[in-house]
């Protein structure tokens, strides 16, 4: 059974990505205490780890909020990830152990079913992302990149939420495929280049939304 301290995570986190919480809102330790039925302990426990993933920021009078994405920092955001991503594909692609390429293409067989069977489950294309960038993450073999990705990794779900929309799937499946072939081939400079067009192409679509919401409050 869960303990106490992951059960209270994985409620939060589910009522933030449920949308219960959206972006911006205030996080309450009483209401999030009666919402987990528990002590405040595992309440701030758990909001300090949803901010080191990139869910919850706190601010400086420590009180604790939904993160929230304005274009700025979308921008800052896809600038720092098509740097980081495209380096740590290229050490993943000189460093990938025949396992993590299993395991990498397990999660892409997922994703293929996926937009077969349940091609509207956007939020779990989402998840089925995030593990496929973190095991490329974790195939490029640096402790310290790792942690400073693991920061950022949740930010496209965050887009999600903010929009209410996901970027096209079945175009980053594609995409995915092609980096996978580069990794299997040990191929630095391909898999650098296809992270890199692989961001670019995610910021691309977002700008899109971001353009297409700003024009219907018009």
């Amino acid at each position: 059974m869960p303990t106490a301290k992951l059960r209270t995570y994985q409620t939060i986190r589910k009522a933030i990505l449920s949308g219960t919480f959206p972006p911006g809102s205030h996080l309450r330790e009483e209401e999030l205490s009666e919402l987990c039925e528990t002590s405040r302990t595992p309440v701030r426990q758990a909001i300090r780890r949803l901010a080191d993933e990139g869910f919850v920021t706190i601010g400086a009078n420590k009180r604790s909020y939904v993160a929230d994405v304005d274009e700025i920092h979308a921008e800052e955001i896809f600038d720092f990830l098509a740097f980081l991503e495209s380096y740590l594909a290229g050490l993943a692609a000189s460093r990938i152990t025949p396992e993590k390429l299993s395991e990498l293409k397990s999660i892409l067989d997922l994703q293929k079913q996926l937009i077969s069977t349940h091609p509207d489950d956007d939020q779990r294309f989402l998840e089925l992302n995030i593990q496929f960038h973190r095991l490329i993450h974790q195939a490029g073999g640096s402790p310290i990149l790792l942690e400073i990705a693991s920061r950022v990794e949740n930010f496209t779900q965050s887009l999600y939420l903010k929009h209410g929309r996901a970027t096209e799937n079945a175009g980053s499946v594609e995409q995915h495929e092609q980096l996978f072939e580069a990794l299997a081939n040990g191929d630095k400079t391909r898999s650098e280049l296809l992270m890199r067009l692989h961001v670019e192409s995610v910021r691309k679509e977002c700008r899109e939304i971001w353009l297409d919401l700003n024009g219907n409050d018009e």
